[in-house]
Order: structure tokens, then sequence, then C-alpha cells
């Protein structure tokens, strides 16, 4: 089994965003020393708006300077230990900014569909302009912020024009639609990798894309109320590192306390105590890939603790890999690729 295990390096986008040094540096330290530790590699989807605004505004508030020299030397540690940075966009960048004291963040146009096709392309180069700037290294993989990928029709173009050929956003089943949020995922294929051309969800034997989904897993009620519970009773051990909070996501909270919910497979929190189930369902299915999603500002001590055990148990009899070391940045091909199988040959 490939074993994905993906970070979407950000801050948090409401009123209160929280530190660069809890929502970012600080856990991802904790992930650089488990990976050094076991000799595994991860993937970070990076924030490059985020990036971009840094450095726009570090120039009139010597303040941000620190925040900005921190992010760009972890980013480049990361990948020159191997590794891989891809592509993560939160459009809302384009509308928010930093007014001398704190980020004000206007998610009005939170998704990169809310942009104008000229738009979007504009928004498409720049952002991974200032990844490759930073890294010197292919990227052509993509996670739409907030899972936010549809009308793809939308951004194929600026897609193609970018050789951005590998997307990791879908996930079976989800589905939310609010104010900020929309995506439907209902139609997604029970398979562990697929090729697309106009809908991520749709699957297409001659698309041009390929979809490399999030792991999903389907979590009852109790779930979120030991979620709930635990966070309140061992706050130190269960609560997020970052220091800030997420934009609101109405109806979310209800409906996990009461009704079974489809989720990503995810390192957040409690959510990391599934991870072996997880494993064990890829299998069951006779899947090649799992992917993980996580955080570092919704990292909790307990989720860093139980990352580590997973990764002991696994990593000998499983491939922890990236993206660049699968798949073949000028085509997007997936390359047959097994170290451990190789080693032996």
């Amino acid at each position: 089994m490939n074993i994905y295990i993906t970070l979407d390096y950000e801050i948090y986008f409401g009123e209160n965003h929280g530190t660069v040094e809890k929502c970012i540096i600080y856990p991802t330290s904790e992930l650089i020393r488990i990976a050094e530790k076991h000799d595994v590699r991860f993937c970070f989807f990076v924030d490059c708006g985020f990036i971009l605004r840094l450095d726009e505004f570090r120039k009139k508030y010597p303040q941000l300077e620190k925040d900005y020299k921190l992010v760009t030397e972890q980013l480049k540690y990361l990948s020159d230990t191997g590794h891989d940075l891809q592509l993560h966009i939160h459009p809302h960048w384009e509308d928010s900014f930093y007014n001398g004291e704190r980020w004000i963040i206007d998610v009005k146009r939170y998704k990169l569909s809310d942009f104008s096709e000229t738009e979007i392309s504009d928004i498409v180069f720049r952002y991974k302009k200032t990844l490759t700037d930073l890294t010197g290294k292919p990227v052509f993989a993509y996670r739409a912020g907030g899972w936010c990928l549809q009308p793809f029709s939308k951004l194929k173009k600026a897609f193609m024009e970018n050789n951005i050929t590998l997307d990791s956003s879908v996930f079976r089943n989800g589905f939310y639609v609010s104010e900020n949020y929309d995506y439907d995922f209902r139609g997604a294929p029970d398979k562990d990798i697929y090729h697309f051309e106009d809908e991520p969800a749709a699957e297409n034997a001659a698309g041009h894309f390929t979809e490399l989904p999030i792991s999903a897993i389907r979590n009852s009620p109790l779930f979120f109320w030991k979620l709930f519970l635990l966070g309140r009773k061992d706050p130190y051990l269960h609560k997020p590192l970052g220091d800030g909070r997420a934009i609101p996501a109405p109806g979310q909270r209800k409906k996990m306390l009461t009704e079974y919910t489809n989720c990503t497979v995810c390192i957040d929190g409690y959510n990391a105590h599934l991870l072996q189930k997880a494993l064990k369902a890829q299998q069951k299915k006779k899947f090649d890939n799992m992917v993980v999603i996580g955080h570092p500002k919704a990292l909790s001590r307990y989720s860093i603790q139980k990352l580590e055990e997973f990764v002991t148990k696994n990593k000998l009899a499983h491939n922890f890999t990236t993206y660049a070391e699968q798949f073949n940045p000028a085509t997007g091909t997936k390359v047959l690729l097994n170290k451990k199988k190789l080693k032996n040959f």
C-alpha cells in the first residue's frame, strides 16, 4: 500500500487567524521529528496566497518579516530533506490584507470558482510560481481550499496552462454547501485512483487529469460526541495546537452530532485514532493507495502521538510515499515504483 500523509500548510481563516508559530511552525516541526526518526516523507499542500501576502506586506510592516522568514525557511528545509511541496489555493487572499495589527481576512470569494477565468489563470500562475521559485522543484499536484474544486470546467484551462495534472481534493460521498463552501463528490467512483476530464467526481478513462482521492470514512455521531467531550476533559492532550479558529460551517456540528457523516481519513485531533481502521478498509477493497489529510494547525498532542504509532506499526509493511515519488511531474502519469520491492529485486 502506498500511504500518502498529506498536510494543508496554512493558518486559520476565521476572525481569529492565529499565529504562524503555533498554527504552522511548531506542529510542522513535530511532523519533521516523526519523519526524520522513522525515515519517511510527507506531502505538504502549501497555501501560496499567504506567502504572497506576507511577502507583499512585510515591506510595509517589518513585524511580518519574522513570519515570512519562519515560513519560507521551514518550507525550504522540508523540500531540501525530501518532503513533497505541492499547490494549495485559498484565493480569498486576493481580497485580504494586513492592517498593521492583524490579518483582515475576507472570505466572500472563498472558492477559486468565485473568480473569472482570467483571474483564475492569473492566480494559479502566480501561486504556482511562488512555490516553484521557493523549492526549484516541479509543482504538478493540487488540493482545493475547502475541497471547493467545482465547477472544474471553470478551472480546467488554468490547470492545463500551468501543467497541473493531478488533483487530490475529492473524497467519496463528500457533500457540503454553505455561504463559503460548495462541493459535491457523491458521484465519485469507489476507487483509489482514476482519470477525469471536466468533473473530478466523474471517472473518464481518457481524461487528461488524474484524481488521487483522499481516503474516506463514515463516522457515527458517537465518534463526534467523544471528540467533543475529550476536548473538554483533557484539553492539553486533545485541543488543537493552533491558536486560531476556522471560518463558520453552519449546520455541520449539529449534523455530525446527530447522524452518520461522510468524512476524510484525517490526522487532525481525535480522528487520528481511526488510521489503522481506515488502512484495513483500504486493504479490504484491494486498493493500492491511501491518502490521509491533516492540517498542522489542527493537530493535537494526541494526534501526533497516534500518527507516530501508525508510522511505527506500518513503515516496514507499507510504503509511506509522496506525489513526487509516485508520479511523473512531466505527464502526471503513475510511475510503477515501490522502493521496498526494488531493494529486494
